[in-house]
């Protein structure tokens, strides 16, 4: 008997990392011109864009049903293991609720609203995996994250408006104006899991990342355990320059990249970065 821990593919965790560090996911479902795909399992965030550039039709994100969830749960549970499933901001997708349906079925599932996404989720899960490798139960584990997720520091640079425009998160004057004025904004997801605007950036593209790089570890009780630096898709020698400068700040004791799978790419386009990490 042992604790499995389980997320769904908003989480943004290369392949790698789930079997690194034993991590089950269920992934959502992206709708690109009328046809279906699960989420990293069949379709990426280059065959998204590339729809996109074809089309100009923005693809859709769905939330995996609650038979999804309850075929990983029973598979889990029938082997006499407890599940706790670290699960995407509820305020963004219907995975959370459908993932507490699900577990509604069993007595040793929990499930965590995390009020956040991408990485940061992805670093939830990390800590999870950290725990049970620890040999912390299923509800010591849970209550933890509980805790945790509060202390989640999410902050976005979108280089351009257009896919929050186009998803309905931007009216056409706000594009109008942050592309006649090159600016850049910074939104904040909250530990509420609001997003919002928190600060806004003026220049060039390169520019901008350094600056915002800056600003962000220039923030008061950073933990040092873990950051992601993040993109949607990026310049590589651009985005190599930002990952040493988070490594050459000396704040974190490990540094891990990721490519934003399509949940997040679909809402805000190209050349999105965040660094993700977590407060003491």
């Amino acid at each position: 008997m042992g604790v499995i821990i389980s997320t769904d593919s908003a989480c943004d965790l290369f392949p790698n990392l789930y079997k690194q560090y034993n991590i089950e996911v269920v992934p959502l479902y992206i709708t690109v011109n009328g046809k279906t795909y699960r989420d990293v399992f069949e379709i990426g965030p280059d065959e998204l864009y590339e729809e996109y550039e074809r089309t100009k039709l923005l693809p859709k994100t769905s939330a995996p049903p609650p038979a999804d969830f309850f075929e990983m749960f029973k598979k889990h549970v029938e082997n006499g293991d407890d599940v706790v499933h670290i699960a995407m901001n509820a305020k963004f997708s219907s995975s959370y609720q459908n993932a507490c349906i699900a577990a509604l079925e069993f007595n040793n599932v929990y499930v965590v609203n995390t009020f956040t996404l991408s990485s940061s989720q992805g670093l939830l899960a990390l800590r999870a995996a950290d725990m049970r490798d620890a040999g912390m139960t299923a509800e010591e584990i849970k209550n933890q994250i509980e805790i945790d997720k509060t202390k989640m520091r999410t902050n976005v640079l979108l280089d351009k408006l257009e896919f929050a425009y186009r998803g309905g998160r931007a009216t056409m004057l706000q594009m109008f104006g942050a592309n006649l004025l090159k600016l850049r904004p910074c939104l904040l997801l909250n530990t509420n899991g609001v997003l919002t605007v928190r600060k806004k950036f003026r220049g060039n593209f390169p520019q901008v990342c350094r600056e915002y790089i800056r600003f962000v570890l220039s923030q008061p009780n950073i933990d040092p355990e873990r950051a992601f630096v993040s993109t949607t898709g990026m310049d590589k020698n651009l985005l190599n320059e930002i990952v040493q400068m988070v490594k050459d700040s000396g704040k974190f004791h490990e540094v891990l990249t990721s490519r934003a799978g399509c949940s997040m790419s679909v809402h805000t386009g190209k050349n999105t970065l965040v660094l993700f990490y977590k407060e003491k």
